[in-house]
């Protein structure tokens, strides 16, 4: 089995293991923690970490040890290695809804189904386009040891309570998951706000903004995607402030 089928079978086994446990087995007190964690594994996770850090060095992390940590939260959230996240998010920009995007919704319902659940045709990517990260060997020992990385924290989880398995991992990566379907389909169908005429579909919720650690901002970050702060509700760009290296 391939790593990407690897990953997507991680996806379905947490999506599913969410489902079930908030139907049989639910906490209002694990459910608010898990809440709570779900959103700091986006912000730090993806937001910080694959996207604007792996995808667009919009920041350079001030020492060794944010590069690590954030890195370590990009590998937990089960989204891909930062190598292989990057090279989508940048292929995805360099042709934002043409054919050539891999993220490109044109087509059937099932098309937009599975590219909500970050299911995509991978042979649009080249791998040209990451060969900065292929030189940083941070980013490539963390792609080689992915699932090494990756599977401690919930076996942790699951020697400590089984059912901590799902509200501390489980759903928070079900958070990202779904957080990143709205990035990639529904803030493409050009719905609401959009304070710049890009050449793309992308538009602006502030609502969104608030959920996903500033992610609404969609039609703003296409318009800069070098930026790492977006709008006054973007989160992770004031949390990339105060980790990044100040230019001297």
């Amino acid at each position: 089995m391939s790593n990407y089928n690897k990953i997507k079978l991680a996806q379905a086994i947490a999506l599913i293991s969410t489902v079930f446990t908030l139907t049989y087995a639910f906490s209002w007190a694990l459910f608010i923690y898990a809440v709570a964690l779900s959103w700091i594994f986006y912000c730090v996770g993806l937001s910080i970490c694959l996207h604007k850090y792996s995808s667009h060095q919009s920041f350079k992390p001030k020492n060794k040890f944010i590069k690590y940590l954030i890195l370590w939260f990009g590998t937990v959230v089960t989204m891909g290695s930062t190598i292989n996240f990057a090279a989508g998010h940048r292929q995805h920009h360099r042709f934002s809804d043409t054919p050539a995007d891999p993220y490109d919704l044109t087509g059937s319902l099932w098309h937009k189904i599975k590219l909500f659940f970050y299911w995509f045709p991978a042979y649009k990517i080249s791998p040209l386009i990451i060969k900065d990260l292929l030189r940083d060997k941070d980013h490539v020992w963390f792609n080689d040891n992915y699932w090494k990385i990756l599977l401690p924290y919930p076996i942790i989880l699951l020697a400590i309570n089984p059912i901590w398995i799902v509200y501390f991992w489980a759903l928070p990566v079900t958070y990202v998951l779904l957080g990143m379907g709205y990035v990639t389909v529904i803030a493409h169908l050009r719905l609401g706000n959009r304070p710049y005429d890009t050449n793309d579909n992308s538009w602006d919720s502030k609502l969104f903004a608030v959920l996903l650690a500033g992610e609404g901002y969609h039609n703003t970050h296409h318009a800069y995607p070098g930026r790492s702060t977006l709008g006054p509700l973007d989160v992770a760009g004031y949390i990339i402030e105060l980790i990044r290296e100040k230019d001297v």
